[in-house]
Formats: C-alpha cells, structure tokens, sequence
C-alpha cells in the first residue's frame, strides 16, 4: 500500500528529524516523534508499507509486534486525514535504524488544539485566487459578530 500527505487540507514542517503537520481547516495540528517521521517520509516518498514492515522486521532489535506498531500508525494518520492512498509508486526505503532504535520503535503521533485558534484566525488560509486577501473582518469567512466572539476568546 502506498499513501501521500493529503495536500488538500494539510501542510507539513519537518525540522531537525520532526514533523508537525498542520490541518488548515480545523487548526489542529499534529507532531510526529523521529522515528514516526522517518517511517511517515518514506511513505509520502513512495515507499510500499510493505517494503517498510520487511525493513524494520530485518532489525534485530525489531519487536515482535512492530506490525501492530505500523498498522496502528498508519491508521492514526488515516484517521486524522493526514495522509491518504496513493497509486503505486516504487522507492526505496530509507530508514536509519538507530533511530528507530533510540525511539524503542515507537510510532508517535499526537493531536494540538493549543494554538488552533489562531491558527484559524489566519486571514492567509482564506486568500481566494480570484480576489485575493481582504483585510475586512468578514472576508476570512466569519460574520462580524462570529470574529468578535473569536477575538474576545483571545484577549482571556
């Protein structure tokens, strides 16, 4: 099975070996330990889960249930929308087994609403192609009366 980021809703930062995707349309955003992230950009490079699950398996460190481990992951990412099925496309797996190693092969993704507020005040993320941005309360999608309600839950 192959998968990709799902360009539609979300965006992806990786830095210094760890993701943070960010669902635009909800605000929530989701942070990947190394080791989730090393398998997750495999998958979006075009690695099979199968081709991962037989590399990982090749470990000697590997647990038994890491299958459990990669399925459990993969539908955590699925369930939260982050990533969806892709067409078959072949690459190699690259994975660096000390981190996995270090990470007790251990796949972590977890959910923030913490900054989803204003994550969803953003007027960036409404910016129409054909209008463009408007400084307008109203434009980034909300009455007048919705933004001041938003606004005064910031100000507390």
């Amino acid at each position: 099975m192959n998968y990709k980021l799902n360009e539609e809703k979300m965006f992806v930062d990786i830095t210094d070996g760890t993701a943070i995707i960010i669902n635009s349309e909800t605000g929530i955003y989701y942070g990947l330990n190394e080791f989730a992230t090393s398998v997750y950009e495999n998958l979006v490079n075009g690695a099979a889960l199968e081709d991962i699950l037989n590399y990982l398996k090749n470990i000697p460190q590997c647990p038994l249930d890491i299958e459990n481990r990669l399925n459990n992951f993969i539908k955590s990412m699925l369930d939260f929308e982050l990533i969806i099925n892709d067409v078959e496309n072949k690459s190699e797996v690259k994975l660096d087994i000390n981190v996995a190693i270090e990470a007790k092969f251990e796949l972590d993704v977890k959910a923030y609403d913490d900054a989803q507020e204003l994550l969803l005040a953003d007027p960036i993320h409404e910016v129409k192609e054909d209008t463009g941005w408007t400084p307008e309360k109203n434009s980034i999608g909300y009455t007048k009366e919705e933004t001041r309600e938003r606004e005064k839950k910031m100000e507390q």
